[in-house]
């Protein structure tokens, strides 16, 4: 390789690496380092390294340069672009210099322009053995004659002027400059003599790609000697020469247009035509160094193969020269893939994915739209047949696992919509259980879980939970059966079960909660609950505490009460809450399914500010505790209020307190309390059924004296009844006596209807 093709190699991969990266990253700077070491080693051959330009000529060290690689075409470009003529870099270039040379050459032309042009920019980085040449060009010369024409290289005249252009290029030029819509005469991505393009984007033609219209050369053919025959070779290698000399842009939209070629004189369409394949690969590599990407080339060059009536053999030749020029293998798969697929009818890509066996030659995109495809139209057996070959893959080598993996979870996502048939979902869903625990790659692992994971979810959606249940506990049965345990089962398994435990697929849980019938409720609903646990309640216990809907909270506290003890931990958070009513429900929902244990959690709810907590908790701390309640509840008899109080009199009645025997009895007397309350705890001293209630109850039943004022007939006879409720003798012998002191009238009548009192 010559000394400038292979300098213009070098900058050309630097350039590249610093357009997709940035100078800093560590493959721009391998590349620079690269392109350095090159440099140092022309330099111990010269004192200084000098590039030109001029017209369409370019000139190394004072020699043209006839090699039409598309790395020197990229050079001549990045400089004739940025507004100069040339470079010279001197021996002694430092690595710093150097860069920020190559930062500044790769700087976009608007850029360079604010900047003030590549001198400023070299001037400003400090670069003081890196050159611009702007107007004249120079030979290099050797020893002392070359330092001295450097440094009149700003005044001194050129000595040595490049050819003039050749006259058949100019020809065809303006041949093709003419065919060009008005406006369009500038050679997109190259360096024909039109006008500048209207958009600094020198790859915008790409957006809008047209091809050129070449019926004008019929006439420049024949004055150039092409007939109605095979042309001559030397009229092949003229042709070559003045084509490889066109832009990278201007190239593509020639081939594009290959098709309008005139047909006459038949020779000159020959020509171009078996120039085409040399010509497409010049077009292609010229653009990616311009910074074209692969998806911005596939359709012209699509359309540019297929007007070739020996298209497989250009597009072989160009996947090889690509990779002859070190470009990513999959990147010209990719490109040479979508040539040959987006065109085929569906007929004929399932005969590819079936017969020929390309179904992993595709793209992931590609794959999954030509499922998607398949699934659209009900070609459902088609479909499955495909889905086979995804799923036996998983059992070959790794790069297929991957891929097929990462095509199932495309597959798996549709579940949701449009929806899988059974037909297409139930093998699927086998398939990925049998990889799941014995997938060894990790990052092929992740993607079978995924779909796993879309598959469980769709299913929760649709509510057959008790199919969620089956199948994950299949996973957790076969993981834990097999030898040697590995961590990443573990892993997975447990990164399986937490999209089931996020707050959307739960709200769908209680969708359903609400929605079903009771047996479903029970056969179907209930036991996913348990399934999922705590993280089930932690949310049904916030759903409980939002909604107003009446019938739809009795759901929720019949759900979290079928899950027992397990609900334990949410609702006492639940106790917690500002919500009252969320408390109230929390405390019921104690009752029912815990134990003496929560005694601490329940009493301070006693003095909640809300009066309908308050009697909830006293209910629940009764049932569950039993008598060790009754110091937390005795105190409440002066504290609460009035239904606070009943509940409490209940309670220490069903607990027959002794221990509160006192406080009732004086509250029971206390006439200043409302008689309904007073006639409750009379009631609660007979349900004690102490005998130390019989003194109390036994003041509140006799008759008095006038100044000492006698009960109310209500009270007197409440308290009689609590003397029967207590039964003793000595309460029996009391009442008869009370019975045979009264005189006639309301109260004597009614104790003598008590039993065994007539």
């Amino acid at each position: 390789m010559s000394d400038s093709l292979q300098f213009a190699q070098t900058l050309a991969v630097a350039f590249r690496s610093m357009q997709m990266y940035t100078a800093a990253h560590p493959r721009s700077k391998d590349a620079v380092a690269t392109a350095y070491a090159i440099l140092q080693e022309q330099l111990e051959e010269r004192p200084r390294i000098q590039f030109v330009v001029s017209g369409a000529r370019s000139f190394f060290n004072g020699e043209a340069q006839e090699d039409r690689s598309p790395h020197l075409a990229a050079l001549v470009r990045q400089v004739t672009e940025r507004g100069v003529s040339g470079f010279i870099i001197e021996r002694g270039a430092t690595p710093d210099e150097f860069a920020a040379f190559l930062e500044a050459l790769g700087t976009r032309p608007p850029r360079v322009q604010e900047l003030g042009g590549l001198e400023s920019m070299l001037l400003a980085a400090g670069v003081k053995r890196i050159q611009i040449t702007q107007v004249r060009y120079q030979v290099v010369l050797e020893g002392d004659e070359a330092e001295e024409a450097g440094r009149e290289l700003n005044r001194a005249p050129s000595v040595q002027a490049p050819p003039a252009e050749d006259p058949l290029v100019k020809a065809i030029l303006e041949a093709l400059l003419f065919s060009l819509p008005l406006g369009q005469g500038a050679d997109p991505g190259g360096h024909g003599d039109g006008p500048a393009p209207a958009e600094a984007d020198e790859l915008a033609f790409l957006k809008d790609f047209q091809p050129l219209q070449l019926g004008g050369l019929g006439p420049l053919g024949a004055e150039l000697g092409f007939g109605p025959d095979q042309p001559s070779g030397d009229q092949v290698d003229t042709l070559r020469q003045v084509l490889s000399g066109l832009g990278p842009g201007m190239l593509l939209r020639l081939l594009a247009g290959l098709d309008t070629l005139p047909q006459e004189p038949a020779g000159l369409a020959v020509g171009v035509q078996g120039l085409a394949g040399g010509l497409l690969q010049q077009a292609v590599t010229g653009l990616l160094g311009q910074g074209a990407t692969w998806d911005q080339l596939a359709g012209p060059v699509q359309g540019i193969l297929n007007r070739l009536s020996d298209r497989d053999q250009v597009r072989g030749g160009l996947g090889d020269f690509l990779r002859g020029q070190g470009h990513d293998p999959s990147k010209i798969g990719l490109l040479l893939r979508r040539v040959t697929w987006e065109d085929l009818s569906l007929e004929a890509r399932l005969v590819k994915v079936l017969e020929e066996g390309c179904l992993f030659d595709l793209t992931l995109d590609e794959r999954l739209a030509f499922l998607r495809e398949l699934l659209d139209l009900g070609r459902i057996d088609d479909f499955i047949r495909v889905q086979e070959l995804l799923l036996d893959a998983l059992r070959q080598e790794r790069l297929l696992r991957l891929q097929s993996a990462q095509t199932l979870a495309g597959i798996a996502r549709w579940a949701h919509a449009p929806g899988l048939p059974p037909d297409i979902e139930a093998p699927l869903t086998e398939g990925l259980k049998a990889n799941f625990p014995w997938e060894p790659d990790p990052p092929t692992h992740r993607w079978t879980t995924e779909a796993l994971e879309t598959l469980l979810r769709a299913h929760v959606s649709r509510g057959h939970l008790n199919q969620v249940i089956s199948d994950v506990r299949e996973l957790e049965e076969v993981c834990a059966f097999l030898d040697h345990p590995q961590p990443w089962r573990q892993e997975a398994y447990d990164r399986l079960l937490e999209p089931l435990r996020r707050p959307g697929v739960l709200d769908e849980v209680v969708a359903h909660l609400y929605g079903m019938d009771r047996a479903h409720l029970a056969s179907e609903v209930f036991p996913y609950l348990e399934f999922i646990g705590v993280p089930m309640v932690h949310h049904l216990m916030a759903c409980l505490g939002h909604e107003e809907d009446r019938v739809k909270r009795g759901r929720l506290v019949e759900a979290i009460r079928q899950m027992g003890p397990t609900a334990l931990p949410p609702i006492l958070q639940a106790l917690e809450s500002p919500t009252w009513y969320l408390v109230r429900n929390a405390l019921n929902l104690l009752t029912d399914i815990g134990d003496a244990g929560l005694i601490h959690a329940i009493a301070p709810l006693l003095r909640h500010p809300e009066p309908r907590v308050r009697r909830v908790a006293i209910r629940s701390l009764w049932r569950l505790c039993g008598p060790a309640s009754e110091p937390y509840l005795i105190p409440r008899m002066k504290e609460t209020d009035p239904g606070a109080l009943e509940e409490v009199l209940f309670a220490l009645g069903q607990l027959k307190s002794v221990a509160g025997l006192p406080a009732i009895a004086e509250f029971a007397q206390d006439r200043r309390a409302m008689e309904k309350l007073r006639i409750k705890a009379i009631e609660t001293l007979g349900a004690i059924g102490s005998p130390e209630a019989l003194a109390p109850l036994a003041e509140l039943t006799r008759r008095r004296g006038f100044f000492a004022g006698t009960e109310s007939t209500p009270i007197r006879l409440a308290a009689a009844r609590a003397l029967m409720d207590l039964g003793t003798p000595a309460a029996m012998a009391f009442l008869k006596g009370v019975q045979e002191a009264e005189p006639r009238g309301e109260f004597r009548e009614a104790l003598m209807g008590l039993r065994g009192m007539a």
